[in-house]
């Protein structure tokens, strides 16, 4: 939709959007740059910020970018999140846009924004994400709606292409996007739950949640269940909380930007958005659960590539059960989340790069995301 802008300038005189939160990262003794973004609804205004520690306020610096801030001395590493208090204003226009106001110019659509907290290559200061995986608002155009069928059937390509018609700066979630909040989940020690129905059965991998509440449908052709709605576990979140990013693991494989298997070797996106071979070898077709990340460095960290075979022992702990998928005969995309279908072995490092480019499913969909 057209935005009104003399509207929108009425609205963000008029209107203060105060926020409150803990902090965003846990302390460790030496890292003195945090982010805000706990409750994802955008940047702050310049000079609102506030941070307390124990209800005693502490110094600290803001950035420019609205997202980052710094602290004089870095928290200690014994200190709590739920020690310091975070508050500021919203900017207007991020707000309107991450909850679906019409002044946003998406009305109904709902998106979270992600600091890039890892400095991951070419991702900038932060990203909206979806909070519902996309679905199509009838015009072949992508949205992020909660109670809507998903997207599928869809190839990775055409899933990119009419995801950047929605608008500048929109595409499918790119894998260093991702990566960075299962990073993030991994630090906090959160592990993220969602809707793994095996064929005719009630298993939410723990969470002992009934299939209409969880706001599901029955899907006759597939014999498996789809949750679209909202009244799902808060554990079905990123965050752990209701305005988390939503259904990430489960449900259906997410198509994931900038990671492609090309027979046995991974070839990801520089800092220009352009393919480069990684250095990583895929050393034989199949699948298992995931025993390693490569990590020998910390750009290869935040790709997240999954290894069936242990290289040097770096396991994250919610890592158990999640599987990864090759086939090395062909260009293979990349699918992270895990289906329905997938049970246990789904998991937001569940790594599929076993589908040809041409692939496309009643399984398969994606997310919207867009720069800032």
């Amino acid at each position: 939709m057209k935005i009104n802008y003399d509207n929108f300038s009425r609205y963000a005189t008029d209107t203060v959007i105060n926020q409150s939160e803990p902090l965003f990262l846990k302390p460790d003794g030496n890292r003195k740059r945090y982010c805000i973004g706990w409750n994802g609804v955008g940047r702050y205004v310049p000079g609102s910020l506030t941070v307390t520690y124990k209800n005693t306020p502490v110094n600290v610096t803001e950035e420019d970018n609205g997202i980052f801030f710094n602290f004089d001395t870095a928290p200690s590493a014994s200190d709590s999140i739920d020690d310091f208090e975070i508050t500021y204003v919203v900017r207007p226009l991020d707000y309107a846009f991450s909850v679906g106001d019409e002044l946003g110019g998406y009305e109904g659509e709902e998106y979270f924004l992600f600091p890039n907290w890892n400095n991951a290559l070419g991702e900038g200061d932060g990203f909206w994400i979806g909070k519902w995986g996309a679905s199509n608002n009838g015009n072949n155009i992508p949205q992020s709606k909660s109670g809507v069928n998903f997207w599928c059937n869809i190839t990775r390509d055409s899933a990119i292409s009419v995801s950047r018609s929605k608008g500048k700066g929109f595409n499918i979630v790119t894998n260093r996007e991702w990566v960075s909040i299962a990073r993030w989940c991994e630090h906090h020690e959160i592990h993220v739950k969602g809707n793994i129905y095996g064929q005719q059965t009630n298993n939410l991998d723990g969470d002992y949640t009934t299939l209409a509440q969880a706001g599901g449908g029955y899907n006759a052709s597939s014999g498996y269940h789809f949750v679209t709605g909202t009244t799902f576990p808060d554990t079905w979140n990123h965050n752990g909380k209701s305005d988390g990013i939503h259904n990430m693991v489960g449900n259906v494989w997410e198509f994931i930007d900038g990671l492609e298997n090309r027979g046995g070797e991974i070839w990801i996106y520089d800092e220009n958005g352009n393919y480069v071979d990684s250095g990583v070898s895929v050393s034989s077709s199949g699948n298992g659960n995931i025993v390693d990340i490569v990590n020998t460095s910390e750009e290869l960290l935040n790709e997240g590539i999954a290894n069936t075979v242990s290289t040097n022992g770096f396991v994250p702990n919610n890592l158990d059960e999640d599987y990864a998928w090759y086939t090395n005969n062909q260009t293979n995309v990349l699918f992270r989340g895990g289906s329905s279908i997938d049970g246990l072995q789904c998991g937001l490092w569940a790594f599929g790069v076993d589908s040809a480019l041409s692939y496309s499913d009643w399984i398969g969909g994606f997310r919207l995301a867009r720069k800032i």
